[in-house]
């Protein structure tokens, strides 16, 4: 899986909301954005989340659907947005924005995450993070890299919060998850 975080001016945005601008061309727009691909932020999310699906940590991927002319979803093109990311990817959400305010409020809450707040949840949901298919190792190697996966998830989750603090002023936020047939694999 892959989550593409970019940064757009409101105004083009709106222009895609409201027809006056073609997916195509708002698409474009997108891929030549300021913009951040991780492929464990949904994994570093959960880690904070610690399985509560009602966590204010899974408010990192929220936002309104973002859709164009006629209320059509914007799904977009992983040749486009994706392009040097991996793949071939199998499946697509429809995107997500969120406005400049709420790209501000999830900047302000990333910042109060630090390194040994995230350990501390890393450490307490490793068993959890054991079941799902990572990096292509099993349970108990899992268990013996556990360093080496903290600091992924680290380094995403600190990619992540300089994106949202260092982002253009008054920029939006577009959210685009790709997902590989591999991410819906899950180990005994």
């Amino acid at each position: 899986m892959i989550t593409i975080f970019i940064a757009v001016d409101p105004i083009s945005r709106e222009k895609f909301e409201n027809g006056k601008m073609t997916e195509k061309a708002f698409t474009e727009k997108l891929a030549k954005s300021t913009r951040l691909p991780l492929r464990q932020i949904d994994r570093a999310i959960s880690v904070m989340a610690q399985g509560d699906e009602d966590s204010p940590y899974w408010g990192l991927f929220g936002g309104d659907l973002l859709a164009g002319e006629g209320g059509k979803a914007l799904v977009a093109d992983p040749t486009v947005l994706a392009k040097g990311e991996g793949g071939p990817f199998e499946t697509c959400d429809p995107a997500v924005f969120q406005t400049a305010d709420e790209a501000d409020t999830v900047s302000v809450f990333l910042e109060n995450i630090d390194e040994e707040t995230f350990r501390r949840q890393f450490d307490a949901r490793i068993k959890k993070l054991t079941r799902w298919r990572l990096f292509s190792r099993g349970k108990k190697e899992l268990k013996e890299n556990a360093d080496e996966i903290f600091g992924i998830f680290w380094t995403e989750m600190n990619a992540l919060k300089s994106f949202y603090k260092n982002r253009p002023d008054g920029s939006s936020v577009v959210l685009v998850t790709f997902y590989e047939e591999e991410d819906f694999e899950m180990t005994d």
